[in-house]
């Protein structure tokens, strides 16, 4: 065995201890989203035509419990937890913090089963068997809360039937012309139907909208994700008059028969890495008169696209290159997208994908104006080093990136965090952040890194209560050894696009430009988190990164979009501005406040009354 196979086989080794501690833990949680999932409110499937629609939303969630095939059977909680947490952190510290959270949770947790009172907390009835009967928020294993303003909050609202139509607003114009009005940037985040201040912003979108023929007439279409639901996926193509053109879904965990749709084709991504996942969301349209990329963080399942704070990158479509050429050089970008794409899309060694990537040479990508920042499992070295994760990352803004004060912070915004080290220092400032600023002078200090990550109490008042957490996958275990967080915590606060209450699996990274915040010199949207799975640990002396999973971002950079050297932040449509999801700067966490985790009981109930 020579030193490289001893290094990995006793690598291997620690991986698997801790995975193994972390383990038991996941299952709980996927246990405790099942339920929080169960006592939610559901989707009628009486109309396929309507969509019924209420604050909590609660279908088939990101994180939350989906029906598998018998040999895939598993929570998406439990999933998002092993994507989204790295099982590569080497560190034992913070036993005891874990055992005595341990104990606080199951002291703590306490689900109730009754069904609600339709009067809530307002109701006055005395009588003990109705109060057997019926839960009551406020009344029933928990302290009354104090204002009136609290309570009523505790009454769900009524279930309302509404067409689909009901959330295209009268005051916007089709998609294809938000879409060509959303130029340099082309990025759109969801609507979240919910809230519905966010159903009149132009600078939103729906699923069906990327399949409008206002678009182009779709030839074929594939679709890369960590999680499909086939029959949400396939209802929208069929309305969109697309049943039988061919689609290919390259996924992680599938719910539905592929057979029962006609020309559709899906494959399950093998994972060459213990622990890695899937985690890539990523469309490519074929059409007649072009192609088109869309890169974004949505699961292709329902409460992620109604009601959880998604960004999408939606590409203008790039011509065909003409006279039946085929080139990977030709019709290229100064961003490299086209041979970042093509890499990428070779590095599966799935010859449907392989297909695919030959289709992406015959079109003229030159008009595009982001980068391609992706990651693929394995153990890379040399030059091959710098074409994915972080390192992909760090050459890029190292290289097109203008400059700022050492003193200004990275800013990362995520909606999980992975298992990172005894402290910053460890990966997280040390080499993440180093990728992310570059330009940093080295000094004894290291960058300054803001995390932008939803509190316990945003996601209890959130429009879907505690179940906006289902999301939100930061287990408790992983957060009591790397407590020194909690300096780092910033408020997902989002007033300026008014969806503050629409819960983020959104995944984004930037860095300021002025000490206001009102520029930023680089923004990323990506399906990473904050981890080492995701954004790959640099290992023998900086000469290998090793990724466990797939991701796919856009870099946007100012050079290549604006011609300047900043973008200016803002919150409606600018010319030039860029339009940012969250507000800046963001605010720290006030004293004593606690991130969301999994797997942590409440008692506190949320705004529907559901205590934990």
């Amino acid at each position: 065995m020579n030193a490289d196979e001893e290094f990995a086989r006793k690598l291997q080794l620690q991986f698997d201890a801790e995975f193994e501690t972390q383990e038991k833990q996941m299952k709980e949680d996927a246990i405790l989203a099942q339920k929080l999932a169960a006592r939610s409110h559901n989707l009628s499937d009486s109309d396929e035509d309507d969509v019924i629609v209420q604050s909590t939303m609660a279908t088939t969630s990101s994180c939350g419990t989906v029906k598998l095939s018998q040999n895939e059977k598993c929570s998406e909680t439990s999933l998002h937890s092993m994507s989204d947490s790295d099982a590569d952190n080497d560190e034992n510290c913070g036993d005891e913090q874990v055992k005595s959270l341990a104990t606080n949770s199951q002291a703590d947790r306490k689900v109730n089963n009754k069904p609600p009172c339709k009067y809530g907390a307002k109701c006055y009835r005395k009588n003990p068997e109705h109060l057997k009967e019926f839960y009551h928020p406020g009344k029933d294993e928990v302290e009354p809360l104090n204002s009136e303003e609290s309570k009523k909050e505790f009454n769900p609202p009524p279930l309302k039937k509404r067409k689909y139509e009901d959330y295209k607003s009268r005051y916007q114009k089709d998609f294809a012309a938000r879409h060509l009005a959303s130029a340099p940037f082309y990025f759109f985040l969801n609507k979240a139907y919910s809230v519905k201040e966010t159903h009149e912003d132009p600078l939103t979108l729906v699923f069906p909208d990327l399949l409008s023929n206002s678009l182009g007439d779709i030839v074929e279409s594939l679709q890369l994700t960590f999680m499909v639901d086939l029959e949400f996926v396939m209802k929208y193509y069929k309305k969109a008059g697309l049943e039988g053109k061919p689609v290919l879904i390259m996924y992680g965990i599938i719910e539905g028969q592929p057979s029962d749709y006609q020309n559709l084709t899906c494959k399950k991504v093998d994972i060459p890495i213990q622990y890695g996942t899937h985690h890539t969301k990523m469309m490519i349209f074929l059409y007649t008169s072009g192609i088109r990329v869309v890169i974004h963080t949505a699961n292709l399942v329902e409460d992620d696209w109604y009601e959880k704070t998604q960004g999408y990158w939606v590409s203008p479509v790039f011509p065909p290159l003409g006279n039946g050429k085929s080139s990977l050089l030709e019709g290229e970008s100064p961003t490299q997208f086209k041979q970042s794409l093509v890499n990428y899309l070779l590095a599966y060694k799935v010859s449907a994908l392989g297909r695919w990537a030959n289709i992406v040479k015959g079109y003229d990508f030159s008009s595009c104006n982001v980068m391609l920042i992706a990651s693929v499992p394995g153990y890379h070295t040399g030059e091959t080093m710098h074409k994915w994760g972080h390192m992909k990352a760090r050459r890029a803004i190292k290289s097109h990136a203008g400059s700022c004060k050492n003193s200004l912070p990275i800013v990362m915004q995520c909606s999980s965090i992975g298992s990172l080290g005894k402290d910053a220092k460890s990966w997280l400032s040390s080499e993440l952040g180093i990728s992310l600023a570059p330009t940093f002078e080295k000094t004894a200090s290291q960058p300054k890194v803001d995390i932008v990550y939803p509190s316990e109490e945003e996601v209890r008042t959130s429009s879907q209560g505690y179940l906006g957490g289902s999301c939100l996958p930061f287990n408790m275990a992983t957060y009591a050894k790397q407590m020194w967080m909690d300096q780092h915590f910033h408020l997902w606060r989002s007033e300026g696009r008014k969806r503050s209450k629409s819960m983020p699996h959104i995944k984004t990274y930037t860095r300021p430009a002025s000490p206001d915040y009102s520029s930023v010199l680089y923004f990323m949207l990506t399906s990473a988190n904050i981890s080492k799975a995701a954004w790959g640990q640099l290992q023998k002396q900086n000469t290998q990164l090793f990724i466990r999973s797939y991701e796919v971002g856009v870099l946007f950079l100012p050079k290549f979009i604006i011609k300047e050297s900043e973008f200016k932040v803002t919150y409606t449509r600018e010319k030039n501005c860029l339009c940012f999801p969250y507000d800046m700067p963001p605010t720290s966490y006030p004293s004593g406040t606690r991130p969301w985790l999994m797997g942590v009981g409440r008692k506190k109930p949320d705004v529907f009354g559901i205590t934990l």
